[in-house]
């Protein structure tokens, strides 16, 4: 990632506002500061701006997880309870940066949508994706019902 001079020059001015909003936090904004005066690309990521961005197909995947989630959680019932922890949504791994995660966990708290996020060492973003993109083709084959049965939902899980 780089910043025009334009951009280092606005990101240097609202440093300095946050040193006055923020006084407590001032020596962390002045070494941010630093990084965007002096244009030092390897420390940007220090700055909490993340080098890599999540694209439209891969939001898009997101939203359609989060869908069938919500579809789910909507038509379960009780199919929920005979399926402890198969039909929560439980993100791809907090441990891990995954723009995935991070995605789906700002929706989540804009839309109120519950994540039980798991911390076992088998939460890994790759194997929840790979989980996640079964069941879509799952639902994709029942024509994407908002509402479920129970033997529609076991077969999502399964």
């Amino acid at each position: 990632m780089v910043f025009s001079f334009a951009e280092r020059l606005m990101l240097f001015n609202q440093y300095e506002i946050l040193k006055k909003l923020d006084p407590q936090k001032s020596s962390l904004y002045t070494r941010h500061q630093e990084v965007v005066e002096k244009g030092f690309e390897s420390l940007y990521e220090d700055l909490g701006i993340s080098t890599r961005t999540l694209s439209k197909e891969e939001a898009q995947e997101m939203d359609d997880i989060l869908a069938l989630f919500r579809a789910i959680k909507a038509s379960s019932g009780g199919a929920a309870s005979n399926m402890p922890g198969k039909t929560e949504f439980v993100g791809f791994g907090s441990g891990q940066p995954d723009e995935r995660f991070a995605y789906a966990d700002f929706l989540s708290n804009i839309l109120k949508f519950p994540q039980e996020v798991s911390n076992s060492p088998d939460n890994r973003p790759e194997l929840q994706l790979e989980k996640y993109r079964t069941m879509l083709k799952r639902w994709d084959e029942i024509g994407r019902k908002r509402e479920l049965s129970p033997d529609q939902i076991e077969h999502l899980v399964a």
